[in-house]
């Protein structure tokens, strides 16, 4: 049997479970890379290593662009709850303002275009009652600056019923 190989394949080199593990690791991280904690992370332990960083280049360059797409998306979160939370004060606090103003302004406005109350029935009566000649004498009988007596020769009021008369 002839081989068609021209040169033996190159064997491959036993590696240690360390090795593998390592490799298992790194593989991992790739995966991983996508969160921004991972990525600072690796990124710090690159950074400190240049071998590691050279042998790596391509985890480094993912972190890199994972941080930077990390730092954009809080960018941008942060302009949206900007713009949130002005469109709410526009939208909602600034409205109830205005309308907290204008209805005192309104309610103001509105006690002054109200009728005047009509007079109190009782200060009519009191009216009348100073008139009545009979009330104005016992009045003044509890008037304690009155002094005068009265005397015999005063006419006698006369009586009720032939007042209405």
């Amino acid at each position: 049997m002839l081989n068609d190989r021209p040169y033996p394949a190159p064997r491959k080199a036993k590696r240690s479970a360390v090795e593998i593990e390592e490799e298992r690791a790194w593989v991992r991280f790739y995966r991983q890379v996508g969160q921004a904690d991972i990525a600072a992370e690796v990124l710090a332990q690159l950074d400190a290593d240049a071998q590691a960083r050279h042998d790596h280049l391509a985890l480094y360059l993912s972190c890199r662009e994972s941080l930077r797409a990390h730092k954009a998306r809080t960018q941008r979160n942060k302009r949206i709850g900007q713009f949130v939370r002005q469109a709410g004060r526009v939208l909602v606090v600034e409205p109830l303002r205005t309308l907290r103003l204008k209805t005192s302004r309104a309610i103001d406005l509105l006690v002054e275009c109200l009728p005047e109350m009509r007079r109190e029935p009782a200060a009519a009566k009191v009216r009348e009652l100073r008139r009545d000649a009979d009330v104005a004498q016992a009045l003044a009988a509890f008037d304690p600056k009155a002094t005068r007596q009265p005397s015999s020769d005063t006419v006698a009021p006369a009586p009720a019923a032939a007042r209405t008369a």
